[in-house]
């Protein structure tokens, strides 16, 4: 197998993946991207159609400006135009095909040979990325159910806990997002599309909390696995992130405290056990251990009757970007 040259990072949110992509990113080869959203979002694997010049140019304009400027601010993408327009020389009519080119060219104005996407939804692109890049790898992070569900419990807090640039709009979208039972839902489609690809050479499946154990021996496997050299200071990231506490930019380390959150508090005995019940076989499946009640808690039925309204609410919030709303369900729930 040959040294990767392209990477995804993918997986349910809150897994780790940001901090993988940190890792990763700190070796000399490898340049770590922003999230795209390419798939799903900008592509869709059914918008085959051929671009023309204005489209192309709109395209690889709008990938520079959430590379320079985030994800929240990709409407700001005309003063990329120039830039776009020089080096699409030539007619370039394939999304995919310009996708592709605009890796290449940042990758290349940070002196790395190795582009890495860490779009955690791109887990359900796998075929997709697999067939139009052969020479791309994937690490595929799974993390136990319930840590998840406390992380994206808290999620809208990262604007005040470090993340002062995402807009007080995103902070209430996370908050109307969370519902036990989406979340579970969620993370039990995520692990039903990593178990596809446990036989995949190319596909490298990471357990966060083994990440987080024995990082010493996971990062060289990991790199042993991507073809390239571990390096000392992949080791050492920054503690930032975290939905449940302040940013420590000056901590330079894998902190392996992040490990079963859940089991200190922040979670409810009805969260929990909503949690386990709803994606009990791939919590079998991928190793997590649940907790036993012997009667359901009585909140559960609140659970299930607030469920259709915050679904609702939170398809309104989150229509803008789901890219093709049929394909996107199609995706991670059947």
């Amino acid at each position: 197998m040959s040294k990767a040259k392209q990477i995804f990072i993918v997986g349910s949110s809150r897994s780790g993946t940001t901090m993988m992509g940190r890792i990763l990113g700190n070796h000399s080869d490898v340049f770590t991207f922003k999230e795209l959203h390419f798939f799903g979002t900008i592509w869709t694997n059914n918008s085959d159609k051929k671009l023309n010049r204005a489209e192309q140019v709109h395209l690889l304009s709008r990938l520079f400006c959430i590379q320079e400027r985030g994800i929240f601010n990709q409407n700001n993408f005309i003063e990329f135009k120039g830039k776009s327009e020089k080096i699409l020389a030539e007619d370039i009519s394939s999304p995919l095909k310009i996708y592709e080119l605009f890796f290449a060219t940042i990758s290349k104005e940070n002196g790395s040979s190795i582009s890495c996407e860490q779009t955690p939804k791109n887990l359900y692109y796998l075929e997709e990325i697999l067939d139009f890049f052969p020479d791309a790898k994937v690490i595929n992070l799974v993390r136990d159910q319930r840590d998840v569900l406390l992380s994206q419990k808290n999620k809208w807090k990262r604007r005040f806990l470090g993340a002062k640039s995402i807009p007080m709009i995103e902070a209430i979208r996370s908050f109307v997002n969370y519902h036990p039972i989406l979340t579970a839902k969620v993370w039990n489609s995520s692990l039903y599309q990593t178990s596809k690809f446990r036989s995949n050479s190319r596909v490298k499946i990471v357990k966060f909390e083994d990440l987080l154990f024995d990082s010493r021996i996971q990062v060289p496997e990991i790199c042993k696995f991507l073809e390239i050299d571990f390096q000392e200071n992949m080791l050492k990231v920054p503690v930032i992130g975290s939905s449940t506490e302040n940013d420590s930019k000056s901590e330079l380390v894998i902190d392996s405290s992040k490990i079963s959150k859940w089991k200190k508090g922040g979670l409810t005995s009805s969260e929990i056990y909503l949690s386990q019940n709803l994606s009990s076989n791939m919590m079998d499946e991928f190793g997590y251990e649940k907790e036993t009640f012997t009667f359901p808690p009585i909140m559960v039925v609140l659970h299930f009757i607030s469920f259709p309204f915050k679904l609702g609410l939170a398809f309104v919030l989150n229509y803008h970007r789901l890219g093709n709303v049929v394909e996107v369900i199609k995706k991670r729930f059947f």
